[in-house]
């Protein structure tokens, strides 16, 4: 799946910087701009995202998950609700890393497990139930 993306982020107008693709960054990139003086001489002048390592834990993978991460993506996983909505209901543009992909990727695998675990349950359930129906007639 990483190299997938990786073919469609090479595809953007954009390219994102390589830490970015180690964590979880929204989209923010670094910005570069001029800064003039009093004598109007230019110099050049960036503006890094703010960036901050912190530790989640995923209920659908089981896990504590260590990440660096901008303060707009701590924004957005509080609105989100929880760690894993925000990764599984991001788009894989805004998401913009290799990282939140995989991770995407992981988890939907995950949930898919869990759900033909649920299925099977209740197909058990019910070939109980059919087995116990025919005895109770009247």
């Amino acid at each position: 799946m990483s190299s997938l993306f990786n073919a469609l982020n090479g595809l953007a107008c954009r390219s994102v910087m390589k830490r970015a693709q180690r964590g979880l960054y929204g989209g923010k990139d670094i910005i570069f701009s001029d800064q003039s003086s009093f004598s109007t001489r230019k110099t050049r002048r960036t503006w890094k995202p703010n960036v901050q390592t912190k530790t989640y834990h995923s209920e659908v993978l089981n896990s504590n998950i260590r990440v660096s991460l901008t303060t707009y993506t701590i924004r957005c996983i509080d609105k989100a609700g929880s760690f894993d909505n925000y990764i599984i209901h991001t788009k894989d543009k805004d998401l913009a890393s290799e990282l939140g992909s995989d991770l995407k990727v992981a988890m939907k695998h995950e949930l898919q497990k869990k759900a033909l675990l649920i299925l099977e349950n209740e197909k058990e359930e019910l070939k109980k139930l059919s087995d116990l129906e025919p005895t109770k007639q009247i």
